[in-house]
């Protein structure tokens, strides 16, 4: 069996496994194998403007930063002594 989106307001809410004849008396739409959840339908056509995750990678700590940490942190546990 197919796979078939639902769509609101243009946009695919869910994907659902279906007979096509319940498929087509639903409103849902044959959905290609590449596109899934949170892709637009325009004007017939599957659109990915799902936006696109950029990877920060955070820089590591510099030696002052890591001993000012280390102090602060050494402030704290002789302060509970």
């Amino acid at each position: 069996m197919p796979n078939f989106a639902i769509i609101e307001n243009g946009k695919v809410v869910n994907s659902v496994v279906a007979e096509a004849n319940y498929a087509a008396e639903q409103g849902w739409v044959e959905l290609p194998n590449n596109v899934g959840i949170d892709w637009d339908y325009v004007n017939g056509q599957f659109v990915d403007n799902r936006p696109v995750l950029e990877v920060v990678t955070p820089s590591a700590p510099t030696k002052e930063e890591l001993l000012a940490q280390l102090n602060a942190l050494s402030a704290q546990i002789q302060a509970l002594e």
